[in-house]
């Protein structure tokens, strides 16, 4: 991956409907060019996939909060198999430190959030503690900045 592969994925996730010729003339490529540089970052797993970025507001999903779980080290796989089926859920990890998992949810409203937890988190008994922190702003948000 050189300089101009770096440009062309930040363009790509700034826009991926950019038009080739316009990616080109950034990168001083060809169409063919950029498109086959393109091709070469997909095949080899840089670029996963390409996808809508919906506003969470406009749907209805005003509210972004984040989930820290405690939980029985032997039940973690049966809570995150139960989480990935949940569309609130918009990212699940299991990390290290004080918690065992970090959920990033969107839901309606705090009434909707408590329920969810309740009838999605606490409703194991291996959860041992849970810590929910309410997002004021979203300033920037981004799966990659190259």
């Amino acid at each position: 991956m050189d300089s101009v592969d770096l440009k062309l994925l930040k363009m790509l996730a700034e826009d991926a409907h950019t038009p080739l010729h316009k990616m080109g003339r950034e990168v001083g490529l060809s169409p063919s060019g950029v498109r086959r540089r393109i091709k070469l970052l997909e095949k080899n797993g840089l670029i996963k996939k390409y996808s809508a970025i919906i506003d969470p507001k406009k749907y209805g999903f005003g509210v972004t909060a984040f989930i820290s779980v405690d939980a029985d080290s032997r039940e973690l796989g049966g809570i995150t198999n139960s989480l990935l089926r949940r569309h609130e859920v918009c990212e699940l990890h299991r990390t290290t430190g004080g918690h065992d998992l970090m959920i990033k949810v969107r839901v309606k409203d705090v009434d909707s959030l408590n329920k969810f937890v309740d009838n999605y988190i606490r409703c194991f008994d291996s959860v041992k503690s849970v810590r929910i922190t309410l997002a004021m702003e979203t300033i920037k948000e981004t799966f990659v900045n190259p």
